[in-house]
């Protein structure tokens, strides 16, 4: 009897707790199954949204290589910036965007959509640094030499090498033929310090050397004693 009395009594007190904890208990797991669920659902949505950028820009590259219709290939990378803004995709898309503009000889148009580009991400990642590469060299072309020098001035790690030859053309391009011979050592020593060998930079380093005069040899005066 008084162990069918406790029996009622646990029954009583989990029927309480029940009450007062029940419900809650339900909506908690209610809760989780459906964050679960949204969690899985979100994770395939973004899937497939990364899916479509990458089509997108797939199809982007296929129109340069096949050298198809340029304003078919902005409309593309368009709707990347306006359907998947947020995805490396879409920078890539305006990169190659601005490289179709240059292309066409469009510089502010090319300027445009690297600027684009480089907003839309991190500046100082190596997609970053490379826009702003790109950035530099279309800008010196356009004839905004000061600007394009300083952005490569903040220097690079993930391209050291082009940045330095980058600099060094500018400089050339204006006629400081000492400049760029600076710029395009630098580049080399920097292959060096990498393990690489640029043959590019190699003959520029070479061919400006032979149309600067030599450093005078300094003169070691004799010992009087």
């Amino acid at each position: 009897m008084a162990e069918h009395m406790q029996d009622e009594a646990d029954l009583e007190a989990l029927k309480r707790w029940w009450d007062e904890n029940g419900k809650g208990i339900i909506a908690a797991v209610v809760v989780a199954v459906l964050g679960t669920v949204g969690w899985q659902q979100y994770q395939g949505f973004s899937a497939s949204k990364a899916e479509a950028a990458s089509d997108l820009y797939a199809t982007m590259l296929a129109i340069q290589l096949e050298q198809g219709d340029p304003e078919q290939l902005t409309a593309l990378a368009s709707q990347l910036k306006n359907e998947h803004g947020g995805s490396t995709y879409a920078r890539f898309g305006a990169m190659l965007e601005a490289r179709n503009a240059v292309e066409a000889g469009d510089l502010a148009a090319a300027e445009a959509s690297l600027r684009w580009a480089l907003k839309a991400g991190d500046t100082r990642s190596d997609i970053g640094q490379l826009i702003q590469l790109r950035l530099a060299r279309v800008l010196a072309a356009a004839g905004q030499e000061t600007e394009a020098l300083a952005i490569l001035a903040q220097g690079s790690q993930a391209y050291p090498v082009a940045y330095s030859q980058a600099e060094g053309d500018i400089h050339l391009a204006a006629g400081r033929t000492e400049e760029a011979l600076a710029a395009y050592r630098q580049g080399r020593e920097r292959a060096t310090e990498l393990g690489q060998y640029s043959v590019v930079l190699d003959n520029k380093v070479r061919t400006l050397e032979t149309r600067l005069p030599a450093a005078p040899a300094t003169e070691v005066s004799e010992d009087p004693s």
